[in-house]
């Protein structure tokens, strides 16, 4: 930061960005210059010191010439060419058996040992351009000190880029000829019978194996080098020039600009706006043809003609990404900024809730926690001291952010006011004021009735939302021994005669989308262990708003299950980007909930009322359970879903309440941004929702989007180190290790290394844009009306699985190795109930998204819930539903 400025165009680079690259090519010379080029000089060299004048080997016998002789004689010729012949085969045999065997001039091995002196003596310049290199762009901090390093910067690269670069295409060109007049004159040389040697190859082996390999690698890394610096130079040239008058200006007149160009703000709002629609648009096609549309896609091709149609599937996306990055011009960033920025905040994260913990417990009488020791969050329940405390029994402590001057800790004060209240005063960084704060969350106990029902009906449902994923999350699980379960199966399925069905003996009725092997259905009965005899009914036609779906005949638990499929075509990502709240005042009358003022996610909503119509066209939910003729009348309803699926099952709860007054609805990993605050929360005595740790997809809203994106910036103008020094300190110690579970005082020291505090951070050029980004972002958010104000929340009793352990033993530690920390291999989940506004922060994890998959979830469950089996039967579970 700021970005590096390269033959008068900017570039995706800060300068101080260049140390590590400057690292791995000063690497690269090094193995050049003080391993190849060695072995090279040293055969050559060696010949040219043991050869005589006429450039003969001296050790070598003398050769045979057939001049020697003479016979005067016509009867002698026979016998003459018989002895030329022999001594030419003694010749070959004395080069074969000899080494070295020369027959090459002198002047050809000055030739290539003038060649690689000369290549010694670029790649030693190139080792101390590296060096200067490297050392100028570790000078300062990513916002201090940055004329310091920008213009030599700049200087040094155009000259590596140009003149450097030309002088390495010469020498490899030089090298290059010499190898192909080489083979041309061996293959000349040999058809003529008169063959005296080449620059670098020979009929005999002139110089050892490893020399020839030496030789190639040497030319396949001048080749590499020559091809990368072209390809970058290119890349600059394509780059549209910066006006010099504009980077000369003075603030007065940057500010002057920046207000002319402020007077056409909503004007130029539209352009953002179709920049973004286009890109969303052609990255999905992009995705949907070079994936063979084997995930989806052929929807969002066909519909690439209409531009009505386009605009309003992307319109909601494009119109947040042009506000998300809306003047962002303004700030002179770059990625590497930004994922520096990402990554200091997750230990930030990490010591504002280690603090906040350490510091409750301090005042609860439980004491500070060891150095060094793991921080277990069920530890707090086992204190007496705590136990004692009111209202804390069977409780653990957990933290969230919040403005201590703007916001407070109540109910009746949801955080969906903080952002907005905290942008007011745009003179001061977002989150300045911020800390977390504790509040006590329930802890579930298996000597609970209602918890255990709870966890023990999570867990086995769970493989029901897993079946309709079918194929594609199945071989996911098992890479290699999909095939083989999967034939077994079959196997096992013929052999059964097992070809019953519950709704319909015609199984292109009661299966709608399968292919001619059936392997939708066959990995649908795999994931949860079904009979064919238990679909009822499954469709697996996928659209824009189609959702594939099944129905399941559980008899063990008594129930009809519908189950949803979350997002896996391009087309369900599109549904998820359609982000404008829909109003439910209209669908609250038609289906008997109060939806007064209430709002969904659009996206979403539309979904559900596909699978509403699809539901009441084909009736298979009356005929199971409504009438007098129903086979399953004594069976109760249960939907369930992940992610996508999850959030269309409870707005459809919604709507099939009252015709099913027993339903219940289960949600996996459900999105943040479905419902707002008082329809999520009044829907919990129906509705338990299921989310693993780190998950990003339940804490997902702008608002959040907005705080992330904030908080990130802010820690950038914090930063008091160079980018290879945090490296060092960081990714060397550990970036996928357990932040979390650390040793706090040793968190809460490095953090302090690395950035100035929060009150004393010095101004910068970065620090002023900062300040004017933010003054103009909440103008922008002053300008989207109601949309903006709307909060989304997950919905319903939300049972939230805590990493409190992890496994150290040596598989366990491998997997995190080979993933970087995100595997879940070994990882302890504590269940704790969690109240519909708890997820107001974005948590910077390893396993921010693969704890949304939907075999984590389950598997994960299932793990918890094999503490929890108490023996409960099916009634049990249901009766404490039914207290619920």
């Amino acid at each position: 930061m700021p970005a590096l400025h390269l033959f008068s165009r900017r570039t995706i680079l800060a300068g101080d960005d260049l140390q590590l690259p400057s690292l791995a090519w000063g690497l690269l010379n090094c193995l050049q210059l003080f391993v190849l080029l060695p072995i090279l000089l040293y055969s050559p060299l060696l010949h040219i010191l043991s050869d005589d004048g006429d450039g003969n080997d001296t050790k070598d016998a003398p050769m045979l010439d057939k001049d020697s002789y003479s016979f005067n004689s016509s009867l002698h010729t026979d016998l003459n060419e018989s002895v030329f012949v022999t001594s030419r085969n003694l010749q070959t045999d004395d080069c074969t058996t000899k080494s070295p065997c020369n027959t090459r001039p002198k002047y050809q091995y000055l030739i290539l040992l003038s060649h690689l002196i000369a290549t010694s003596i670029y790649f030693a310049i190139s080792l101390h351009i590296e060096r200067c290199i490297f050392h100028t762009s570790s000078i300062g901090t990513p916002t201090m000190n940055i004329e310091a390093r920008m213009k030599p910067l700049s200087s040094l690269i155009e000259f590596k880029l140009t003149y450097w670069n030309g002088c390495n295409l010469l020498l490899l060109g030089v090298a290059v000829t010499l190898t192909i007049l080489d083979f041309v004159n061996n293959n000349q040389q040999q058809e003529d019978g008169d063959y005296d040697g080449g620059y670098i190859i020979e009929s005999c082996d002139t110089f050892p194996m490893y020399w020839y390999v030496a030789w190639f690698l040497l030319l396949s890394t001048q080749t590499f080098q020559a091809i990368f610096a072209m390809t970058s130079l290119i890349s600059i040239w394509r780059i549209q020039p910066i006006n010099s008058l504009n980077q000369q200006s003075t603030n007065e007149e940057y500010h002057h600009s920046y207000e002319v160009d402020n007077v056409h703000h909503r004007a130029m709002m539209h352009e953002a706006e179709e920049l973004w629609r286009t890109r969303c648009e052609g990255c999905c096609r992009i995705l949907a043809v070079s994936t063979c549309f084997l995930f989806g896609g052929r929807g969002i091709v066909s519909t690439s003609s209409n531009n009505n149609s386009k605009f309003n599937l992307y319109g909601d996306i494009s119109r947040a990404l042009a506000d998300y990055f809306a003047d962002f011009g303004v700030l002179d960033v770059v990625p590497s900024d930004v994922g520096l920025g990402i990554v200091v905040l997750r230990h930030m994260q990490a010591q504002r809730r280690l603090v906040a913990k350490r510091e409750a417990l301090h005042q609860l009488g439980y004491g500070s926690s060891r150095p060094g020791s793991r921080l277990d969050l069920t530890r707090v329940e086992d204190d007496a001291a705590v136990n004692n405390t009111a209202g804390l029994n069977r409780r653990t402590l957990f933290f969230r952010w919040r403005n201590t001057a703007t916001v407070e800790d109540t109910p009746s004060s949801p955080l969906r006011q903080s952002t907005s209240s905290n942008n007011n005063n745009p003179e001061s960084p977002s989150r300045a004021n911020e800390e977390y704060q504790s509040f006590s969350r329930v802890v579930l106990s298996p000597l609970i009735s209602l918890d255990a029902s709870a966890i023990i009906e999570g867990a086995h449902f769970a493989r029901h939302q897993l079946a309709i994923y079918t194929w594609i999350l199945y071989y996911y699980e098992y890479p290699i021994t999909g095939s083989l379960r999967l034939i077994g199966r079959a196997l096992r399925q013929q052999m059964n005669c097992a070809d019953a069905t519950a709704y319909s003996p015609n199984r292109q009725e009661r299966i709608v989308g399968d292919n001619f092997l059936h392997i939708h259905e066959a990995t649908m009965l795999a994931h949860a262990g079904l009979q064919k005899a238990d679909i009822a009914y499954a469709t697996f036609e996928a659209g824009f708003y189609e959702t594939p779906y099944c129905i399941i005949i559980d008899r063990q638990w008594k129930t009809v299950v519908l189950s949803i499929r979350g997002s896996l075509t391009l087309e369900d990502c599109v549904v998820d980007v359609l982000l404008d709240p829909c109003p439910l005042d209209s669908s609250g009358e038609q289906f008997g909930f109060d939806g007064a003022g209430q709002y969904c996610h659009g996206g979403v909503f539309g979904c559900t009322r596909w699978l509403y119509d699809d539901l009441e066209r084909h009736k298979i939910l009356d005929t199971l359970l409504l009438g007098e003729y129903a086979k399953y009348r004594d069976y109760t309803l249960r939907i369930v879903g992940h992610s996508l699926g999850a959030g269309i099952g409870v707005i459809l709860s919604l709507m099939l309440r009252n015709k099913f007054p027993s339903l219940r609805c289960l949600c996996y990993s459900p999105p943040g941004g479905l419902l707002t605050w008082e329809l999520a929360t009044s829907c919990s005595h129906f509705v338990n929702s299921f989310v693993l740790d780190s998950d990003i997809v339940p804490r997902l809203s702008l608002n959040n989007m907005e705080s992330l994106r904030d908080e990130v910036l802010n820690l950038i103008a914090r930063v008091k180190l160079s980018k290879y020094d945090i490296s060092k300190r960081i990714f060397w110690q550990g970036l996928c290790g357990e932040v979390e579970l650390g040793d706090l005082d040793y968190l809460i020291q490095q953090n302090e290394d690395l950035l100035y505090p929060a009150e004393s951070t010095p101004d910068s050029d970065f620090l002023q844009q900062l300040r004017r980004f933010e003054a103009m972002q909440q103008n922008r958010r002053t300008t989207r009306g109601i949309s903006r104000e709307i909060s989304l929340y997950p919905p319903g009793n939300i049972i939230h699985l805590v990493k409190t352990g992890q496994s150290r033993s040596c598989t366990h530690n491998l997997s995190n190795c080979i993933t970087c920390g995100a595997s879940n291999s070994g990882a302890e989940y504590t269940p704790v109930r969690k109240e519909n506004d708890d997820f107001n922060e974005i948590e910077i994890s390893p396993t921010l998204w693969t704890d949304h998959f939907p075999n984590r979830v389950c598997n994960a469950l299932e793990k918890v819930a094999e503490k929890f089996d108490t023996g409960m039967t099916f009634d049990t579970v249901s009766n404490s539903n039914e207290v619920v």
